[in-house]
Formats: C-alpha cells, structure tokens, sequence
C-alpha cells in the first residue's frame, strides 16, 4: 500500500509499513513526518486548516490489475503473429 501527500501542487507517494490496516496511517501528520522540507511549505502542523494539503491510500499493481494487461498483451500479441502468419497462409493455400 502506498500513501499519496498532495502539499498544494507538488506530491509525494510513500510505502506504508505492512500491518494490519495501512491506509489508517496514511494521514497528515505521516506525511509531514515524511515529506522533505520545503515541500510543504505553509503547513507546519497537524492542527492547519490548510485545503491545500490532501493525503490518498492506494495499493498498486494488485493481481486483477496485473491479470488484466497480461491478457491485453497476449491477446495484441496473438493479432500481430496472425496478421504476420496470414498472408503467407493464403498464398500456401493457394498453391
């Protein structure tokens, strides 16, 4: 799982620790705790009303996401060879 700190434009993406529930670290305070200085500039606390900064949890490259484009692949590569094999099929055929 992965944390996303948005600090006004610029972001950042850390790795949470592997427990239980990761996302429930995914907070403001992780990020500031995490974030190089400078990043977040304006934002020194915990308790800033700032609508600037926005944390998101996110897991990437999950098996169903991985399955997926394997079989897009696949299934591209499969029409490429077709597309390559036919024209010499059809003069085979004729002959």
């Amino acid at each position: 799982m992965f944390c996303k700190c948005f600090c006004g434009s610029n972001s950042t993406i850390f790795e949470l620790p592997i427990i239980e529930k990761p996302c429930g670290n995914c907070t403001k305070q992780f990020c500031l705790d995490n974030v190089e200085n400078g990043i977040c500039d304006g934002i020194a606390d915990e308790t800033c009303p700032s609508n600037d900064f926005k944390t998101a949890c996110f897991a990437r490259d999950s098996f169903k996401d991985e399955f997926i484009v394997r079989i897009f692949l696949i299934s591209v590569l499969g029409l490429i060879v077709y597309a390559i094999i036919m024209p010499f099929y059809n003069n085979f055929k004729k002959v």
